[in-house]
């Protein structure tokens, strides 16, 4: 599930398995896991019988399994039915469940491509770049992407480019910027496709200006721009760091060496735990 969950209910050994994503759950608390972190992709269908029963007779929770079959028989909405899973146990607190339900409240009726792009906006929003790349990639490879307008699409691809950027580096992101472009025809991704072009040397960046058009004074706040970065790139802290790990290891320091790597890596893991 992605995250050490405590559970205080029944376990079982005979896991639900979620046709849309695959996912095995194997308590109530994975359950409530499960449909709070997947909000985008909640709808009536996910609360099949099958569900319903395995709650009943894996869980051994009975009583919340006829509670929810009634509001199921009662066309109860789908909030109705979140909440009742979500009260089965004390995994969330109750302001976190009404935060899910408000959000819920934002995106019934929206249609599944549509949610998934707020979910995959989410992920780019919260910096989980990977997760981020892999939802803008399903969307724009899934039959339901014709339905798009070529803005929409240029504004995927954009999002999916600034994903792999942080993932891969910039010229995986390259392309990805000029197709965004070439759908959304928004000056954001034509500037991020030149900074691409100028930062990695790939083709003639003064060539390219000309050819998109772009006038003398975007031409330079984008030279300058990228100037402004490499200064601060060279003085920022993990440059510093890598020096000094240069220089730890041409010297032969090696405890030295091992300590400011060991360091470096519990400040990545530290901003790795914050998102």
């Amino acid at each position: 599930m992605g995250k050490l969950i405590l559970c205080c209910g029944a376990r079982t050994n005979r896991p639900y398995v979620f046709p849309l994503t695959g996912t095995r759950i194997y308590s109530i608390e994975e359950l409530c896991y499960y449909l709070y972190h997947h909000v985008y992709l909640i709808e009536e269908s996910i609360f099949s019988d099958s569900l319903l029963d395995w709650i009943g007779t894996e869980l051994k929770l009975s009583e919340r399994s006829r509670k929810l079959k009634a509001l199921k028989a009662q066309k109860a909405d789908l909030k109705t039915l979140v909440t009742a899973v979500l009260c089965s146990c004390d995994y969330y607190k109750e302001e976190e469940i009404k935060g899910l339900i408000k959000k819920l409240d934002g995106i019934i009726g929206l249609p599944p491509i549509k949610r998934n792009v707020i979910k995959a906006n989410e992920f780019l929003k919260n910096h989980q770049y990977k997760e981020a790349a892999y939802e803008y990639e399903r969307i724009l490879n899934s039959s339901q992407a014709s339905e798009l307008t070529p803005e929409d699409y240029g504004d995927i691809l954009h999002n999916f480019a600034v994903a792999i950027a942080h993932n891969k580096g910039v010229k995986e992101a390259s392309e990805l910027f000029r197709q965004a472009y070439e759908h959304n025809h928004r000056e954001e991704s034509l500037k991020q496709y030149l900074y691409s072009i100028r930062l990695i040397g790939d083709g003639d960046f003064d060539d390219l200006a000309k050819e998109y058009l772009v006038d003398d004074i975007l031409k330079e706040d984008i030279i300058n721009e990228i100037n402004r970065l490499r200064d601060e790139a060279k003085s920022s802290d993990s440059m510093m760091d890598i020096q000094r790990l240069k220089r730890c290891k041409a010297e032969g320091r090696i405890t030295e060496y091992y300590k400011i790597s060991d360091e470096v890596i519990e400040r990545w893991k530290a901003s790795v735990r914050q998102v």
